[in-house]
């Protein structure tokens, strides 16, 4: 079951949408998106630099710069310090690239997730210290490291945090206060006093932002490596699911270009070892097949492979890099199956769904696949779900969180039951001794603020369209609106009292829902297809008809009642031809 809200704006989109020239449907979705002006509309529409700001409003970005900048000078070791994450390992490859093409003399460091876990460690500060390292750099890590800077501190390190997690923090309201490590320049636009306006950048788009500065402080104009690093940026931007507004979409929009066509020997060979040569690189590819491999070696071996394909210059070595990524992703997958089944079964055959809050333990599931498996169950049972595996000092897990709950402040909250913890709002991180766990369960669902409304997942839709609405001129404008994303999700419409003249179940298991519709006030026809709405349909059917005779219905390829559709306007081409098709998302029988 799945609310349907229909989302409402004061903005006149029929006035929007002569001043720009656009359909009033994609007016609309624009105004959804709270963007007002023409500006703003024309931004999103189009793009460009533009709609980048000023990074020398960022809170110690120009310190940050100055450090880094005076440590190549002056021929300092620089250790770039990431992690094993996509958005870690672009984020250590922007930097050490540009670095090095500065002249500095750096190298990396990718933390081993299971031998070392998330971010910062005492151990790996001595390791960097012993080999000579004089200035730290981390990114996508460091702002909660409060002891390992510290300790870094007194190694004489000079310390330069690129964070874009939430910071702890004391107090409340007005009051809250950030809780910050003692670094020489602490990069984080989460920071209460950093006043950069936007503030959903990841540390790909961070690292970014940042490179094209400290290229610029040396004079040096190589267009060649700024187009590998917004691709880079975009690859990160797409993974981390940020939101895909404002700069975060500029980033994306430069950079997926950039990646169908590469010049960096890494990128190229995995695209073709990933089968994806002959593709129109697009957010789907990056976030379900490249992203992927990128994170695998980070699961299962070790995140500084991924670093070392991006940065090689011998394609055959790079080549087999590539290779192991897209096998290691295969493995994962397999993984992350079974494990997902084993997570849904504990599920089902206990009480654990009276608790709003879902925290599993399962130490036979591999920590590496945690995060991946949390959020299949938290989509599957729409609960904030923690999955909590075996490691060798405790246990480790991984969470992800649903609209209205704050994950990282419920953590936050109870940061005494944690040996380290890091995220925000809906993802996040955590080790732990055993003996805490049901502590943990108990106190998040004692304090878990959701309502039961708010338990069953949304669809909003932007706006109810007549049949009569919708062409190819509208879906091509729709989808000038790519990529979609959270923040920026595909844009779903509402029609209500539509006919089915057509049903046929197609693909291999004969599970997918082909429609032809028809609008009886208009008499408009559209093709549509549902993926998932074949068992869906039959529950439908089961409420008003005898069983034996549902399957006949479904057999008849006509349904006897209207009804009301939730989908999205796509684009279907075949032999040269382009036709407009729904992707329904969901429906039910009218009233």
């Amino acid at each position: 079951m799945k609310r349907w809200l229909l989302k409402r704006t004061k903005v006149n989109t029929a006035e929007m949408a002569k001043e720009l020239g656009i359909r009033q449907a994609t007016a609309t979705v624009l105004a959804n998106r709270e963007l007002y002006s023409r500006k703003e509309a024309r931004d999103f529409l189009y793009g460009g630099e533009g709609t980048f700001g000023d990074p020398a409003l960022m809170k110690d970005m120009e310190k940050g710069i100055f450090l880094i900048a005076d440590a190549i000078q002056k021929g300092k070791k620089i250790a770039v310090y990431g992690d094993y994450d996509v958005d870690g390992v672009m984020s250590t490859s922007i930097l050490y690239q540009t670095i090095t093409r500065c002249g500095g003399k750096a190298v990396f460091y990718v933390p081993h997730r299971q031998k070392e876990g998330y971010g910062l460690s005492l151990q790996a500060v001595e390791s960097l210290s012993a080999e000579g390292v004089d200035v730290l750099f981390t990114c996508d890590n460091g702002i909660a490291a409060i002891q390992e800077i510290a300790l870094a501190k007194e190694k004489r390190m000079t310390v330069v945090v690129l964070d874009h997690h939430e910071p702890g923090f004391k107090g409340e309201g007005e009051e809250r206060r950030d809780i910050l490590p003692k670094a020489d320049a602490i990069i984080d636009p989460k920071q209460r006093d950093c006043g950069y306006p936007f503030k959903h950048m990841c540390a790909g788009g961070l690292s970014y932002k940042f490179a094209r500065l400290l290229l610029q402080e040396f004079c040096i104009k190589d267009e060649k490596l700024e187009k590998q690093l917004v691709s880079f940026a975009a690859i990160a931007t797409v993974c981390d699911i940020v939101d895909l507004l404002g700069e975060n979409r500029a980033i994306v929009r430069a950079g997926l270009p950039e990646i169908q066509k590469t010049e960096n020997i890494g990128m190229r060979v995995l695209i073709q070892e990933a089968g994806l040569s002959d593709k129109v690189i697009s957010d789907y590819h990056i976030g379900f097949i490249i992203g992927p491999c990128i994170n695998a070696t980070g699961r299962l071996e070790s995140g500084r492979q991924a670093v070392e394909l991006f940065c090689a210059e011998d394609e055959k070595g790079a080549r087999e890099r590539a290779k192991n990524l897209v096998k290691l992703n295969e493995e994962r997958k397999q993984l992350t199956e079974e494990a997902a089944e084993r997570a849904a079964i504990a599920v089902e055959e206990t009480d654990a769904l009276k608790d709003k809050v879902l925290v599993l333990y399962d130490p036979e599931i591999h920590e590496s696949i945690a995060g991946i498996v949390a959020g299949r169950i938290k989509d599957r049972y729409y609960h904030p779900t923690i999955l909590i595996t075996g490691s060798e000092d405790g246990a480790k897990g991984s969470g992800r969180s649903i609209e209205g709950y704050h994950l990282f402040e419920a953590l936050f909250a109870n940061r005494d039951l944690f040996t380290r913890f890091g995220g925000h709002a809906m993802a996040a991180g955590l080790s732990l001794p055993v003996e805490n766990i049901d502590i943990l369960r108990k106190r998040l669902n004692e304090a878990c603020p959701l309502t039961d409304a708010q338990m069953i997942p949304v669809l909003r839709i932007e706006k109810s369209l007549s049949f009569a609405e919708i062409d190819l001129g509208l879906a091509k404008e729709l989808k000038a609106l790519a990529p979609f994303g959270k923040g920026n999700p595909s844009p779903l419409f509402g029609s209500k009292g539509i006919h089915v003249d057509r049903l046929d179940l197609i693909g291999k298991n004969k599970d997918i829902l082909r429609l032809t519709l028809s609008e009886p006030q208009s008499g408009t026809r559209l093709s549509a297809i549902s993926f998932d709405g074949y068992e869906q349909l039959q529950e439908m059917l089961k409420e008003l008809y005898p069983v034996e005779e549902c399957d006949k219905i479904i057999r008849s390829g006509q349904l006897p009642k209207l009804v009301d559709i939730v989908y999205s306007v796509d684009i279907n081409s075949y032999n040269g031809r382009s036709n407009v098709q729904l992707m329904i998302k969901d429906f039910r029988f009218a009233n």
